[in-house]
């Protein structure tokens, strides 16, 4: 998206103030929610896309002050009269149901924005309309499950010039903000050399459940229309390549966004191992009535050139087992941290060849085969939090909040404000590309070269 998008935006809406915050300002002004931003009428958003993701959003999206949801897309009744029926209970009642988007467009003339969360092969189908139709559009991630798809949508953000915000959401989580500012600005760990990270999570193979198929099943013609082949592939969308991109682009993709985010680069190389045997064998065994297609597991060896040499990782996402759930791992040459959505798995550790630190008295000290260690967890540092508080993340409030919360906040205070988006199109495609081609690599068994173009929408 062009810099000067949020110009744009101000100029659309009479609203807005003229004053938006730069500098210091700006990166504060991404943390408040719609409840403290004075005198602003209410934002009329539509969902397109309610089903397991989309209910998430949308119950977040009910509780944020500021916001009025005037229209829920999706083709399927079940989801259709969920989300109707969470409308109701917010005291949202004047909500309009529709199954094909295009009519909703046509239809609804005072939207502000749309929020996409329907699978990754018709995403950028829905957002290229909507940006189209002078919409603002939160989408989820993946982007797509293909490259070109992906970049169209970066392509149409540009030449709409309104807001395409990526689901990324721990692009706007405080913590995650301020420990990229320990290890940036306050150096905490020196020169970063090496990473990885993980998401574990088993998914067990089973069949479609029998009443979503007699009661709820979409006709012929319908899953014809919208892309798909049978039930199966409706309900279970994330095990077909044509329809998602497996387990890396759905789980992966968010720690290697991270990765990105934190070494100032997307990749120069991945090289990466997976299959989907145990899938195979699971689905037999459970008599699932289909066959899955996406990798069950991918370890993906990924190199970054940064201003510091060369940083190299390791990336595992496995559907076969949930040990150890989800975290990502800097390491440098003064100290290292462990990062996670997962507040008991945030950590930090100073190696002895370090210089002390501020924060070493309220530090744990325990031993490794003999030798010392010392442990910090900011989130239960008294200097930590003071330092947060200082830097405007309200570290109780903010990181007691549901995971997307401050990502859809940001989202709306850049259509009000002209803030700056968290995650953009631009940097949403650069992840994309990345765990695509990791996809590729697993399947090919080749080593995947980067170029700057690659990343380039």
């Amino acid at each position: 998206m062009k810099k000067d998008s949020p110009t744009k935006v101000m100029d659309r809406r009479d609203f807005l103030q003229a004053t938006a915050a730069t500098g210091a300002g700006l990166f504060y002004s991404q943390f408040l929610s719609a409840e403290s931003l004075p005198n602003k009428d209410d934002l009329n958003i539509a969902m397109i896309g309610v089903g397991r993701q989309g209910k998430i959003l949308l119950d977040l999206v009910l509780k944020i002050p500021g916001i009025r949801i005037k229209a829920v897309c999706d083709i399927w009744s079940y989801s259709q009269k969920r989300a109707v029926g969470m409308c109701r209970r917010a005291k949202q009642n004047d909500v309009k149901i529709y199954e094909d988007y295009n009519d909703m467009l046509s239809t609804e003339k005072d939207l502000d924005a749309v929020i996409i969360a329907t699978p990754d092969f018709v995403h950028h189908e829905h957002t290229n309309a909507c940006l189209a139709a002078g919409l603002h559009v939160y989408c989820e991630k993946e982007m797509s499950n293909d490259i070109e798809k992906a970049r169209s949508m970066v392509k149409a953000a540009e030449k709409s010039g309104k807001l395409l915000q990526i689901g990324h959401q721990r692009r706007s989580n405080p913590y995650y903000k301020h420990t990229y500012g320990l290890m940036h600005n306050d150096k905490f760990f020196g020169n970063i050399h090496s990473v990885n990270g993980q998401w574990h999570q088993q998914k067990p193979l089973q069949p479609t459940p029998p009443k979503i198929i007699s009661k709820y099943a979409l006709s012929a013609d319908a899953m014809k229309k919208y892309g798909y082949g049978s039930m199966d592939e409706f309900y279970n969308w994330r095990w077909f390549n044509k329809l998602a991109g497996g387990p890396m682009t759905d789980l992966g993709s968010h720690q290697v966004d991270i990765f990105n985010w934190y070494l100032k680069a997307p990749p120069s190389s991945v090289y990466a191992s997976g299959g989907n045997e145990y899938a195979q064998n699971m689905a037999k065994t459970n008599e699932v009535g289909y066959t899955p297609e996406s990798l069950d597991h991918t370890m993906a060896m990924y190199e970054w050139d940064t201003p510091h040499g060369k940083v190299r990782g390791i990336y595992q996402v496995n559907l076969l087992s949930s040990h150890g759930l989800f975290y990502e791992v800097f390491m440098g040459d003064k100290g290292s941290m462990t990062i996670s959505e997962i507040k008991s798995k945030n950590a930090m550790l100073k190696e002895k060849t370090a210089d002390a630190l501020e924060w070493e008295d309220e530090a744990e000290i325990f031993e490794v085969g003999g030798e010392k260690a010392m442990k910090f967890d900011p989130l239960k540092s008294r200097k930590a939090k003071g330092k947060m508080d200082k830097e405007g993340l309200k570290l109780e409030e903010d990181m007691n909040k549901p995971a997307h919360q401050p990502h859809l906040e940001n989202f709306f205070a850049a259509i009000r404000d002209g803030v700056a988006l968290t995650c953009p199109a631009e940097i949403g495609f650069e992840t994309c590309v990345a765990v695509i081609k990791a996809n590729e690599s697993a399947r090919t068994g080749k080593r995947i070269e980067f170029s700057p173009s690659d990343f380039k929408a």
